[in-house]
C-alpha cells in the first residue's frame, strides 16, 4: 500500500474520510520542529481526527511558548489566538495555516493509518510500511541539498516570522 498524500490540513483530512469507505483507522499527526535531522520529531496518535489537530497544535502551542529555540515565538503567539479561543475546529485549523505560512518550523502533517487485521485489530506489515514510507519522505524533505543556490539561502528553520 502506497502512502496517502498529506493533506494541508485536517479540514481536508476530514473531507476525504467522510466519502471513504470506513474502517478501523488511526490518524497520525507528525511534528517537526527543526530540519537537524539529530532531532526526532514527535508523533501523536489518535482515533479522532479533530481531536488529534487540537493535540498537535496546543503541542506546537506549548512548545512556543516555552522555549527560547524559536526566533519570532513571543510575537507569533501574541498576534494569535491562544488555545482557550479555539471554539470550533477550524479556529484549530485556521492558526495551525497561519503557523504554516509564518514559518517552516515547526512543521506538521497528518496521517491516515489503516488498522485492521493482526490480533489486535492491526496490519501490522502495512502500518510499518505506511511509517517507514512517511518516515523517507521526511527524511528527504530534510536532507541537505547540494545545490549551490539553496545553500546559500537555506536557513536554520527556527525563524517565526514574514
Amino acid at each position: 500500500m502506497d502512502a496517502e498524500p498529506t493533506p494541508r490540513s485536517i479540514d481536508a483530512l476530514n473531507h476525504r474520510c467522510e466519502f471513504e469507505p470506513t474502517g478501523a483507522s488511526q490518524f497520525l499527526g507528525v511534528i517537526v520542529w527543526t530540519d537537524d535531522p539529530e532531532v526526532e520529531p514527535t508523533v501523536i496518535v489518535d482515533r479522532s481526527p479533530v481531536a488529534l489537530a487540537r493535540t498537535v497544535a496546543v503541542t506546537i502551542h506549548e512548545m512556543l511558548e516555552d522555549s527560547e529555540a524559536y526566533t519570532g515565538a513571543t510575537e507569533f503567539l501574541q498576534s494569535n489566538p491562544p488555545p482557550q479561543d479555539w471554539v470550533l475546529p477550524e479556529d484549530v485549523d485556521a492558526w495551525m495555516e497561519v503557523l504554516r505560512e509564518a514559518t517552516p518550523y515547526p512543521a506538521y502533517s497528518f496521517h491516515r493509518v489503516p488498522t485492521t487485521g493482526g490480533a489486535d485489530g492491526t496490519n501490522h506489515t502495512v502500518v510499518n510500511r505506511y511509517l517507514q514510507h512517511a518516515r523517507q519522505e521526511r527524511e528527504e524533505a530534510l536532507a541537505p541539498d547540494p545545490s549551490p543556490s539553496t545553500v546559500a539561502g537555506r536557513s536554520a528553520g527556527r525563524h517565526l516570522g514574514r
